[in-house]
């Protein structure tokens, strides 16, 4: 039960980190030492797993599958959704400076112990943790994509997009929808009650969760190191969308980073004092799940 209560509070977490664009769910699995154990048991979902029901029975079904595990992390994820959705909306709202700068403590303190537990640092390890930067800082700079003629199919390969971009540390599933054009349209189908649409996005979804773990399961027990490298990069490079003092101009599609003296001539105030406590707060939080997952190791 010690555990399963561990395994929810990851799911509230990460169902926090899902509703910001720019935070991604798979970096708090990836902080809170779940993420090779989440992308396993999703890889063993299998219609082999209704042949050992057959066979071996119920218990060893729910064993083979690792179903607890699973449940219980979506059932903290869900739940989160549920009750931190609108809070986190009013703070991004009334306070974006000290939410982005929390995040910012959280993702940068989270890259060094990952690249710490490499078992190999070589120049492979290296190349893959710059490329990794790369990538994820030139995914957050990319303005959206503009207007998208809506259909079942459009929301289908959204919500198959969104969802592999949301177990990828450092790369945000909500800013995929966003890069799309397609966050407002999948909040809009959920608030309207388009249940084709919003059957089109789930089912997206699960195709494209069921069918990219098994090539993040693969890649992890071929490449292991140069892959974590790699996750470890994106994490660093999602940095860049996460700068605390950034606008979006009336009418733009691309976000401005600002200094915080421009920040503060544009909005009022920098909120510095607000921002440097929750960097270290967010830093504080990593360095405490990382010895509380070391000590039940």
């Amino acid at each position: 039960m010690k555990r399963l209560a561990g395994i929810y509070a990851r799911g509230i977490a990460m169902g926090i980190a899902d509703v910001v664009p720019g935070v991604s769910g798979g970096t708090l699995a990836l902080i809170t030492g779940i993420y090779e154990e989440l992308i396993r048991s999703l890889a063993a979902m299998h219609p082999r797993l209704l042949l050992i029901w057959r066979r071996q029975g119920f218990v060893a079904f729910w064993q083979a599958g690792n179903f607890s595990f699973l449940v219980t992390l979506f059932a903290g994820i869900l739940s989160s959704i549920a009750l931190f959705a609108r809070v986190m909306g009013w703070l991004l709202a009334n306070y974006p400076v000290p939410v982005w700068a929390f995040f910012c403590g959280l993702i940068a303190a989270s890259v060094v112990p990952v690249w710490r537990s490499l078992k190999e640092k070589e120049l492979r390890e290296g190349l893959a943790f710059v490329l990794g930067c790369c990538a994820a800082a030139a995914i957050a700079v990319l303005p959206g994509l503009g207007n998208i003629s809506l259909s079942p199919l459009v929301f289908l390969l959204s919500g198959a997009l969104a969802i592999c971009a949301m177990i990828l540390p450092g790369i945000s599933g909500s800013f995929i929808l966003l890069l799309l054009g397609m966050y407002v349209p999948v909040l809009n189908a959920v608030r309207g009650g388009d249940w084709l649409s919003i059957g089109a996005f789930c089912a997206g979804c699960a195709i494209g969760l069921l069918s990219f773990v098994h090539l993040l399961r693969w890649m992890l027990m071929r490449w292991h190191d140069p892959l974590m490298a790699l996750l470890a990069g994106f994490m660093a490079g999602s940095l860049v969308k996460l700068w605390p003092w950034r606008v979006l101009p009336e009418g733009a599609i691309r976000e401005q980073w600002l200094t915080p003296a421009q920040y503060a001539l544009e909005q009022g105030s920098a909120m510095l004092p607000q921002a440097f406590m929750a960097l270290f707060a967010g830093m504080l939080v990593v360095v405490v799940l990382f010895r509380a997952d070391h000590r039940n190791d």
